[in-house]
């Protein structure tokens, strides 16, 4: 049959590699559906002998981080949790398996896949544009359903901003040096959306996607004004973007309150038990983690009760509304540590190490910055307890070392 020749197998692939990127900040209900049918090629390939088997180092210490959690259940008493747990992070298994029997058809591949998570990004933002201004403008709503969650309506503002955060490396990785005086269309359209995609990191709300955004723009005005003749050039158009991040904070009060209340929070010396200010809640919660694993066995809570110990100890403590929405702690790395202990922090923190040194050696500096990133995150989000979050980093982690070791 010519539709399941060799050639075609992985045409299929890579087109469903483009889908799973073009989606995941689209409609990522779609996603795992779209997964699934990648392995299965993938595992046609292998065997028909399309394609050997191969497996980076990260990606099997994905795979055994995923199986500790499988451990972890082994004295859990809560198992529902602890298998729902499994099922949200499953992405951590399945990629690094899908990805066994994948070859790119040509060169062009890896880079277009980039442009497809990218080009969704952007349809995402226009979306969450649209309905918003259609809620302020024709239903005479309140300025505010432009801003936050009412902005992003697809996934939640953290994770949508650091989509469109790193859709700004990807247009830096691919468009570099984004300015093109040969080229002055190109070059009008790479400063679009750039600030298109800024404007829509500034909407999201996001204080950690604001911090990331802020060092991004930071770096390539300093990287543009060091590699460009007209110096001046990138300096203008820092503070062009900066007035422009000014003009929004100035005409939005809730954007003002929110680095506000970053700023009392950092300088008070108590946080009222029954704040309900997210930033304040975070601290509550990151030292509430903290305690439990000062106290705990060495290997952690359980893969399904690390929740029950934090809500316990919120009612001891009378944090009213972090009892009340059962709230995680907010990062990976202390999430990990309640429920697996010594094992799971190592792990965590060993795929973060080969990421980076797979990165640097390679030269890869994308896979670097989606690192780093990523690691930003990871200190206010349990990132890996939401699909938004574990999907994005097993996808692009998985894809970004293939691409780094292959190169």
């Amino acid at each position: 049959m010519q539709f399941l020749e060799r050639h075609r197998i992985f045409l299929y692939q890579n087109y469903l590699l483009y889908a799973i990127a073009f989606f995941i900040p689209l409609f990522p209900k779609i996603v795992p559906v779209l997964i699934i049918a990648f392995g299965v090629l993938s595992g046609y390939a292998i065997a028909k002998k399309y394609s050997r088997v191969e497996m980076s180092e990260i990606s099997i210490l994905m795979i055994l981080f995923y199986l500790l959690h499988g451990v972890g259940l082994i004295y859990t008493e809560n198992l529902p949790r602890g298998w729902f747990d499994m099922e949200v992070k499953l992405s951590l298994l399945a990629f690094p398996i899908a990805f066994v029997g994948f070859k790119f058809v040509n060169t062009t591949n890896f880079t277009q896949t980039l442009r497809m998570f990218m080009y969704g990004s952007l349809a995402a933002a226009a979306f969450c544009l649209a309905q918003s201004l259609i809620k302020v403008t024709v239903m005479d709503m309140g300025y505010y359903h432009l801003l936050t969650s009412r902005f992003s309506v697809i996934v939640h503002p953290s994770y949508f901003a650091m989509y469109l955060i790193f859709s700004i490396l990807i247009l830096m990785y691919i468009e570099w040096p984004l300015i093109h005086f040969d080229e002055p269309r190109l070059s009008a359209r790479n400063v679009g959306v750039l600030l298109f995609l800024s404007l829509s990191v500034i909407l999201t709300g996001s204080k950690t996607g604001f911090i990331m955004w802020a060092f991004v723009m930071l770096f390539v005005t300093g990287v543009l004004t060091a590699y460009m003749r007209h110096k001046w050039i990138p300096i203008v158009g820092f503070v062009i973007v900066s007035s422009m991040v000014g003009v929004i904070f100035e005409n939005a009060p809730l954007l003002q309150s929110r680095i506000i209340n970053v700023l009392e929070v950092a300088g008070s010396e108590s946080v009222d038990p029954e704040t309900t200010e997210s930033t304040a809640l975070r601290y509550l919660v990151y030292s509430s983690s903290w305690e439990i694993i000062q106290s705990q066995d060495w290997y952690g809570q359980g893969t399904g009760d690390f929740q029950l110990a934090l809500d316990e100890l919120y009612n001891e403590r009378g944090f009213t509304k972090a009892a009340s929405q059962h709230l995680n702690a907010h990062n990976l790395f202390l999430q990990t540590g309640l429920a697996l202990g010594i094992p799971g922090f190592s792990m965590i923190v060993g795929i973060f190490l080969m990421m980076f040194i797979q990165g640097f050696r390679y030269r890869e500096y994308l896979f670097v910055g989606f690192t780093l990133m990523f690691l930003i995150i990871s200190f206010t989000e349990s990132v890996f307890n939401v699909q938004a979050g574990v999907v994005f980093f097993s996808f692009f982690t998985v894809l970004l070392a293939r691409r780094s070791a292959n190169a």
